[in-house]
């Protein structure tokens, strides 16, 4: 299989937790457009690890805070629900909703204090919505996330 720096990976030597263990240390050494290169599989796994590395860093993140653009959230997204994980790609789905709107609103509005209350209120939501999130709660997405990853590797033996 090809790795994200180009070169050859045999998978059979690694379980799904492993393969996620080597893919999280390497990941930020390759370009992110590498990324686009791999198995579907791999690139889920990669958007997964990403968008954990930046929340445990900064926090949760909407593209509204200029970690994600849109495009790149959405997929995301559709990696928490390719590995079964439907409740925080749900909540994603519904952040991704919020800051649209709020964007929206805040690009609209041209009194600097109504612009911080609007920001406010999507703050508070982001806030609420992040209560629900894996990272806070004691629902195991990194089981999903093994499990995905251990039926990909058997499908490529």
């Amino acid at each position: 299989m090809r790795w994200i720096d180009g070169s050859d990976v045999a998978l059979n030597q690694f379980s799904g937790e492993k393969l996620c263990e080597k893919l999280a240390l390497e990941m930020y050494k390759c370009d992110r457009e590498n990324w686009f290169e791999c198995e579907s599989y791999i690139q889920n796994v990669l958007f997964i690890l990403d968008f954990d590395t930046v929340c445990n860093m900064e926090g949760f993140s909407t593209p509204y805070d200029g970690y994600f653009a849109i495009d790149y959230y959405m997929k995301i997204i559709q990696a928490f629900q390719a590995i079964g994980d439907k409740h925080d790609a749900d909540i994603l789905s519904e952040a991704l909703h919020l800051d649209t709107h709020y964007t929206e609103q805040i690009e609209s509005i041209d009194e600097d204090d109504e612009s911080d209350a609007v920001y406010d209120v999507f703050c508070d939501k982001i806030a609420e919505l992040e209560k629900g999130l894996y990272l806070n709660t004691d629902y195991d997405m990194w089981a999903l996330l093994y499990e995905y990853v251990e039926s990909h590797i058997k499908q490529q033996q």
